[in-house]
């Protein structure tokens, strides 16, 4: 039951590749109620998490035997063999040398279940120290070898289950003030607050709460459709009790993901379908 939880997030993911062939599978395992509980939710994520949660809660034997179901179907589910034959560990530790203008990072980040993920790298140094040309000497062998005011991030990210990563190198000059950032981000689109779409939305945003409070679950399913939130995010502002409180997590989420979701949540708000269930979105100028 513990190993269930502790990758319960990552098995919902890779098992929602094909709901229905596993609930087949636990067909035994399940009483009609909860396999009809299951099978009626609104999509394969939201399947996968309802099996789960059932799974869990009927104790470690019906645990072992699902593991036991897994293991049996692990070539349905490619990414399952990560779960039941692990990739084998290194005898040693990679090894890293950098001179005094330079930085090798190599972190662990594991099992991370968050919006957003920020790695960053940032360095002081004093541009006159730097070197150029060829290294005078001889250079210590390492894995990962860093020299003359050069990075290496060599961090190790796994088992995450996040929507933003922001991964960035920072260098500042200590003489002179100036700073150099470069950006190697996974995702192009870093959240910004400063596009018209996104400033749109904030100066209009107790309005938008007041109107959009009226029935929560009908912008949902609509900014679900247009992909501007995953299924994850979708499943957890459904599960909140308060509208007003989804409503604001809501706004708040698609103005942390940018201006693209920020124009289409615009886009979203002008459909004939929201305006009429809405009508009081009329009175926003746009």
């Amino acid at each position: 039951m513990d190993k269930l939880e502790s990758v319960k997030a990552r098995l919902c993911t890779w098992l929602s590749e094909d709901p229905d062939f596993i609930l087949t599978k636990c067909g035994n395992m399940l009483l009609m109620n909860e396999f009809l509980e299951a099978q009626e939710q609104s999509n394969a994520l939201e399947k996968m998490e309802v099996l789960l949660s059932t799974i869990i809660t009927k104790g470690d034997d019906t645990c072992h035997s699902f593991l036991d179901i897994l293991e049996e179907n692990q070539a349905h589910y490619q990414q399952l063999k990560q779960l039941f034959n692990p990739a084998p560990q290194k005898s040693a530790a990679p090894t890293a040398h950098a001179d005094s203008c330079s930085v090798v990072t190599m972190r662990e980040i594991t099992d991370v279940q968050s919006e957003t993920l920020n790695v960053e790298i940032k360095m002081e140094m004093d541009p006159r120290s730097w070197k150029t040309g060829t290294a005078v000497g001889p250079v210590l062998q390492r894995d990962y070898t860093a020299l003359n005011g050069s990075v290496i991030c060599a961090d190790k990210i796994s088992g995450v289950n996040i929507d933003v990563l922001n991964l960035s190198v920072s260098v500042k000059s200590v003489n002179t003030g100036r700073q150099d950032t470069a950006t190697p981000s996974v995702d192009e689109t870093l959240p910004s607050h400063q596009g018209p779409a996104a400033k749109m939305i904030i100066s209009n945003k107790l309005r938008l709460i007041d109107c959009l409070s009226a029935d929560p679950s009908f912008i949902l399913q609509n900014v679900q459709q247009k992909n501007i939130v995953s299924n994850r995010q979708y499943g957890n502002l459904k599960d909140l009790s308060q509208r007003e409180e989804t409503v604001i997590k809501l706004i708040d989420l698609v103005i942390r993901k940018g201006e693209k979701a920020c124009s289409l949540f615009l886009e979203v708000l002008k459909q004939l379908d929201i305006l009429e269930t809405y009508p009081n979105l009329n009175k926003i100028k746009w």
